[in-house]
């Protein structure tokens, strides 16, 4: 099954992620992002022992090996959950497998959050009244591997590689000190990434209460989401 809840606490550098608090919700007009820049980045510094989730839950020697049991994952929840997938599994198995080679040049276990949309992020008022970031909270998602997939969820609905200039991309590589490349590699890696996001969020909507029926437009964005992703990868 795909992670499950756990009380975790990470604690680095700047940051500390808790999966069971809620967030507030103040208005960020003036609340700069570069404390998030600065956290995602001190996360990416730390360097796990294998690639995936730790605990004994999925996991590789190789970034290939654990993403391809990431999606193995999904795949089992849905048919648990008896969830419909827009597309054949093994379709989504055969261009995982077809990419592997670009998913393995990640060679480094970087710690990621996954899950740093704004919703996650904590934010509390400095002496001088603007909101500056404070925390981050539903770190129960955590896990090892290539720090682009934390480029994500931030971005949701959206692609990081034909925004390069978007502010959160920019602060965060002047944070790294490190110029975001988005070569064939990346936008690939960024493409399977995408896949996975939005089957982990077909996969998990029984958990939330969503069906097809209750929120049909929910389902239909994500079913031609996950087909755009497979068009792409299929294209490569």
């Amino acid at each position: 099954m795909a992670p499950g809840h756990r009380d975790v606490v990470l604690k680095v550098g700047c940051c500390a992620t808790r999966p069971t608090c809620s967030p507030p919700r103040p208005d960020t007009s003036g609340w700069s992002p570069s404390g998030r820049r600065r956290c995602r980045a001190a996360l990416h510094r730390v360097t796990g022992d294998r690639f995936g989730y730790d605990a004994g839950r999925t996991g590789g020697a190789t970034w290939s090996a654990a993403f391809t049991a990431m999606i193995d994952d999904l795949i089992a929840d849905a048919v648990d959950w008896q969830v419909p997938l827009p597309v054949p599994p093994q379709r989504l198995r055969a261009l995982v497998t077809r990419h592997g080679e670009v998913l393995d040049t990640v060679r480094r276990p970087a710690l990621l959050h996954f899950d740093c949309w704004d919703g996650n992020v904590l934010a509390d008022r400095d002496a001088d009244g603007a909101y500056r970031m404070c925390g981050l909270v539903d770190g129960e998602r955590f896990l090892y591997g290539d720090p682009l997939l934390d480029l994500v969820s931030p971005l949701l609905f959206r692609r990081a590689e034909d925004e390069p200039t978007h502010p959160f991309l920019r602060g965060y590589a002047e944070a790294t000190g490190v110029p975001l490349a988005f070569d064939d590699g990346a936008r690939r890696r960024l493409t399977l990434y995408r896949m996975h996001l939005h089957l982990l969020m077909t996969s998990e909507m029984p958990s939330r209460g969503i069906t097809p029926k209750n929120d049909p437009g929910r389902h239909t964005l994500l079913a031609e989401l996950l087909d755009r992703d497979l068009v792409e990868l299929a294209a490569d």
